[in-house]
This record gives C-alpha cells, sequence and structure tokens, in this order.
C-alpha cells in the first residue's frame, strides 16, 4: 500500500512538472506560404505561375495548367525550334506529367540561397470569344540552380492559351514557347530538367 502511494506521488510530481496542462505556443508549418488564388480569370492564372516559380510550388505551378478531370481542355505544351532540334525525343511525348516530373527535378536541384523568378515584359491579353483568352509576352525566368552547365536563367516569348473548365476556373491549355535570338529558352530548361 505504501508503495502505491509512493509512486501515485512520484507520477503525480512528474506529471505536474513536465507542464503538459499549459498551453504552448503552436508550430510553425513546414508548407512554404501560398499565394495561389482561385483562377477566376486569366490574368489571376498569370499571377499564380510567377508566384508558383517564386515560391517553388509544383502544386500551385501544375493547378495553372488545365486539367481534364474538369472538363479542360488536355493540356499541350510546344517547344522552341531549336530545343526541337535539339531534344526531339524528350518532346515528342511532353505532357502534363512530363511538366510535373521537370518542375519537380528542377526544384530538387535548385540553390536553396537564391532567388526564382519569372519576369514578363510587352504582355498582351486577348479575348477569343468567352471561353479562351491568348496571353503573350516576353518573358526571363530566373532559376538558380546547382548543375553544372545547365543554365541559371532562360529567355523567349510565350504564348498562353487559357481557358475556362466547368467550375469557371481559368488554366492553360497550350503553352507555345520560342526563342529570342540563341538564348536558351524555357524549353531548353524544360528538357534539361526532365529527367
Amino acid at each position: 500500500m505504501r508503495k502505491r502511494g509512493v509512486l501515485l506521488l512520484v507520477s503525480v510530481l512528474l506529471v505536474s512538472g513536465c507542464g503538459i496542462f499549459e498551453t504552448r505556443t503552436p508550430e510553425a508549418p513546414q508548407q512554404g506560404r501560398s499565394d495561389f488564388q482561385p483562377p477566376t480569370s486569366p490574368d489571376i492564372v498569370v499571377q499564380n505561375i510567377e508566384n508558383a516559380i517564386a515560391d517553388r510550388d509544383v502544386n500551385n505551378y501544375m493547378a495553372c495548367l488545365s486539367d481534364t478531370s474538369y472538363g479542360g481542355k488536355t493540356f499541350t505544351f510546344i517547344p522552341s525550334a531549336n530545343a526541337v532540334r535539339q531534344y526531339a525525343s524528350i518532346f515528342q511525348n511532353w505532357d502534363k506529367n512530363s511538366e510535373q516530373s521537370y518542375f519537380n527535378n528542377l526544384i530538387s536541384q535548385s540553390s536553396t540561397t537564391s532567388s526564382a523568378a519569372l519576369v514578363v515584359s510587352s504582355e498582351e491579353l486577348v479575348a477569343q470569344g468567352t471561353d479562351t483568352y491568348i496571353y503573350s509576352a516576353n518573358y526571363t525566368l530566373i532559376w538558380p540552380n546547382k548543375v553544372s552547365g545547365n543554365p541559371q536563367q532562360v529567355q523567349g516569348n510565350l504564348q498562353f492559351s487559357l481557358g475556362v473548365d466547368r467550375n469557371q476556373n481559368w488554366a492553360i491549355y497550350r503553352w507555345v514557347d520560342s526563342g529570342v535570338g540563341d538564348s536558351l529558352t524555357w524549353s531548353d530548361l524544360k528538357a534539361l530538367f526532365s529527367q
């Protein structure tokens, strides 16, 4: 009986000393912040893809691309002419899964001390009816990575065809990339990080 009393007393002291009944400061979430906004207009999709790149967020990046499960059109990527010549076999069957794979590989090979950014200029957004817009711009994509010999920056012209799905959300269903002079393009970066 005495042993039980001592054991009970020790247990009470240990429990009260651990502070299990006290509130604690919550831990910060391990995921990065999300700047993703519901894509209720074509311009929000462009902002979301810029934010997904800056945040290195594959889920938000993929959410910018058309999804057939929501009634969207099948995603198509048309690489720059030079990239097609150099990486024909890579782009032969490029699809949304290829986009996810390349973006994940790019993130995993990123320099975490430097910022990634998509800088666009000469933007134009033109309606093609009520359910399609064409967005075009010159771009510079800055993505510091740890792979020797791979570009840290690419540039070119992009054209997004944006459509609306049955939930009234907009997404990119066709992406055309083209080069500027001899500069490496986004297509080159996709090919280099595709595997």
